[in-house]
C-alpha cells in the first residue's frame, strides 16, 4: 500500500491531496504529472569514483547532456553527440538500451521508478560506469 501526495491549489488556496494505492507502480504513475509523460528529462552523467583509468577516454562524450523522452511503454535517449536510441521498459518505469561509441558497446538504464530519476551507463568488459540524477 502506497500513499501518493500532491500539492494542489491556485494562487489563493494551497492544499495537499492524497490517495492510497496498492500497487507501487501505480503510485509512481499517479505521482507522475499527466503532462510530464512525454516531457524530456536531461541527464549529465559523471564517472563513478571506481572507474579504471582506461575509462577516461569516454568521459568527454558521455558527460555531455543526454535527453530522455518517455513515450508510454517505450522511450528515446538522445545524446549530445547525435546518437538516438530507442529504449524498452523492463520493470515498471525502468528503461534500457545499448549504444556504441567508437566500437565499444555500453548498457544504458534510465530508472524513473523513484524521484528523482537516474541514468546509468556501463561498459561491461572493462567495468566502466557513469551515472546521473535527473536535472
Amino acid at each position: 500500500m502506497c500513499l501518493v501526495l500532491a500539492v494542489v491549489g491556485g494562487p489563493d488556496l494551497v492544499g495537499v491531496a492524497g490517495v492510497l494505492v496498492e500497487d507501487p507502480a501505480l503510485a509512481v504513475a499517479a505521482a507522475w504529472p499527466s503532462g510530464a509523460q512525454n516531457s524530456p528529462i536531461e541527464f549529465r552523467v559523471v564517472p563513478t569514483d571506481r572507474n579504471p583509468a582506461s575509462c577516461r577516454r569516454w568521459d568527454a562524450e558521455l558527460s555531455r547532456v543526454n535527453t530522455f523522452t518517455r513515450n508510454g511503454d517505450t522511450a528515446t535517449l538522445r545524446t549530445a553527440g547525435g546518437i538516438t536510441r530507442d529504449m524498452t521498459q523492463g520493470p515498471p518505469n525502468v528503461f534500457v538500451t545499448t549504444m556504441a561509441l567508437a566500437g565499444t558497446n555500453f548498457n544504458v538504464s534510465a530508472d524513473l521508478s523513484k524521484a528523482p530519476g537516474s541514468l546509468d551507463v556501463s561498459e561491461p568488459r572493462i567495468g566502466c560506469r557513469w551515472s546521473a540524477i535527473a536535472r
